[in-house]
């Protein structure tokens, strides 16, 4: 993938696994102005989601991206990659099934991003447990 320029309101983070094994750049809003999506759905409160939407050439692997593994419920549309070394969640590729801005976006999990103070962000809060169907289920 070639990497975009950065936009005045877009920056470039670097962000990787806990193990360093999955490393990547993601071109991002900055997070500091711009309030970003937790969720609480059963995976991302699982998970610990936290997310920013970009475009899929706004998300450059530097290495890692062909070991990641993938994991699929509910309806098996939406592809949650993790690292198999040290399992931290990484991004879900939403294969399409979203329209309009998020259509060709993937969602991608702030917490790996390097240099970044959760506690000074802005999160906004999104129903995915009661929007997202089917329901959890084990």
């Amino acid at each position: 993938m070639t990497s975009p320029t950065s936009s005045p309101k877009k920056i470039w983070y670097e962000a990787n696994c806990h193990c360093g094994a999955v490393r990547y750049r993601v071109l991002a809003p900055r997070l500091e102005e711009f309030p970003f999506k937790g969720c609480n759905c059963s995976i991302c409160t699982k998970n610990g989601y936290i997310n920013v939407y970009p475009k899929r050439d706004e998300v450059v692997f530097h290495q890692g991206f062909d070991t990641l593994k993938e994991y699929r419920f509910g309806s098996k549309l939406k592809t949650h990659k993790f690292c198999p070394e040290c399992g931290s969640s990484i991004l879900i590729d939403f294969n399409g099934t979203l329209d309009g801005e998020l259509e060709n976006a993937v969602a991608v999990n702030v917490r790996m991003f390097k240099d970044i103070e959760m506690r000074e962000l802005k999160v906004d809060h999104f129903d995915g447990k009661n929007l997202w169907k089917p329901e959890y289920e084990i």
